[in-house]
């Protein structure tokens, strides 16, 4: 089979994965939205943003330096994602007294939902055996069942008027049955699935693996810092109004990530078809932004039901972002291919750094019409910065 057609087959899998839990999530949105307003959507949403922030520090570069390995040592990654995964949730809680808009209700609500970062470190680490492999069949289906058992909690609750800051509870459930099932599914491909903690290792893989992990962090801080902002400035309300645009364009930003989560392994052996994904990636992000300019009141009015204005506007200029976003992906990855690991950690320090100064003059003026604006111009900064930087590895 060619390049192209591996990355299709495992991008497949993550879509059909991916449509299962955007749907599930537009779902639990509508569900949120309809019953808790724009509020108490906001509330919600920020509590999940806050911990899925932890999430995605919680992979710390250490699967993207792992698979450059010619074997796997996964008993112990297991075991340092565990103890890392404790130290996230301890840094989550830690961190609460000191957020400047951290309502009582947000409060119960990460606390509700903290030990879901234990669950997504154990999901993450089999997702090492799964992309190793090329099975993200497998992950597709620990994740749709966690997923579509989280939808069955929150249509309970919401649909008894339970405490807003007790959804987090149903998602918290769900990212443990992820982690199950996850751990179930590894299990033919490594026999012994008990962590290993391996002190040693853990410090020369934390040596090896820190920039990616800094770079990645970066990443986060400065893609999510905005509605934290909206949240100091102007408070839930718009949050919520933001969110419900930010979960539609957010839903379509995985597919790069899914295209790379199957080209990254062939990467590593070969750049042959690395201009026919790049262009691949163009035009399903120009494709997606002419969709979404196209149907984003329907797609604002089918998820909430109506109110929350000003999301379909913020919606539409998110999606002028989906090229930068596609592009970037790509030329991100081919960098961590040449060990350029401290000048992407530059470049997102550079982009955090815009990011943050342009969202503090005009959030507090503007609130998510700043941001949208922000979010799209940072990503085609970031874009460009790459580009120079990969023109001059070519020209030596």
């Amino acid at each position: 089979m060619n390049i192209l057609g591996k990355i299709f087959k495992q991008t497949f899998w993550q879509i059909l994965g991916k449509i299962i839990t955007s749907l599930s999530t537009f779902i639990i949105i509508g569900a949120v939205a309809r019953n808790y307003k724009e509020a108490g959507t906001g509330i919600f949403t920020l509590a999940l943003t806050y911990l899925t922030m932890f999430f995605l520090m919680n992979d710390f570069g250490f699967n993207a330096h792992m698979l450059r390995k010619s074997q796997i040592e996964w008993q112990k990654l297991l075991g340092i994602r565990i103890l890392w995964s404790l130290v996230l949730i301890l840094l989550a809680l830690s961190l609460l007294p000191f957020l400047p808009f951290a309502s009582l209700n947000f409060k119960q609500a990460v606390l509700y939902g903290v030990l879901a970062i234990l669950g997504s470190g154990v999901f993450i680490t089999c997702n090492l055996i799964f992309q190793q492999r090329l099975r993200y069949d497998l992950s597709v289906l620990s994740s749709s069942i966690g997923t579509l058992i989280y939808l069955l909690l929150i249509l309970n609750l919401a649909g008894n008027q339970a405490s807003l800051s007790f959804l987090t509870f149903a998602f918290m459930i769900g990212w443990i049955f992820i982690a199950v099932i996850s751990l179930a599914l590894v299990f033919p491909f490594i026999k012994n699935i008990l962590p290993i903690f391996d002190f040693k290792f853990a410090k020369n893989l934390v040596k090896d693996s820190w920039p990616i992990a800094a770079t990645l962090i970066l990443n986060v801080v400065y893609f999510r810092m905005d509605v934290f902002l909206i949240a100091f400035f102007k408070g839930s309300f718009d949050v919520g109004i933001y969110n419900i645009a930010y979960q539609i364009f957010q839903s379509v930003l995985v597919l790069p990530t899914f295209i790379m989560n199957a080209y990254y392994p062939l990467m590593l052996k070969s750049l042959n078809g690395i201009r026919s994904v790049g262009l691949s990636l163009l035009g399903l992000a120009s494709f997606g932004t002419l969709i979404t300019l196209i149907f984003a009141p329907f797609l604002i009015n089918i998820l909430t039901g109506g109110g929350f204005l000003g999301a379909v506007q913020s919606l539409q200029v998110l999606s002028f972002g989906f090229p930068a976003y596609f592009l970037s992906s790509l030329l991100m990855w081919f960098l961590i291919t040449r060990n350029k690991y401290k000048i992407m950690l530059l470049l997102y320090t550079s982009g955090l750094t815009v990011n943050l100064i342009l969202n503090l003059i005009y959030i507090p003026q503007y609130s998510f019409f700043a941001a949208s604006w922000i979010t799209v111009i940072s990503e085609y900064a970031i874009l460009l910065l790459q580009i120079i930087v990969l023109r001059g590895i070519l020209l030596k």
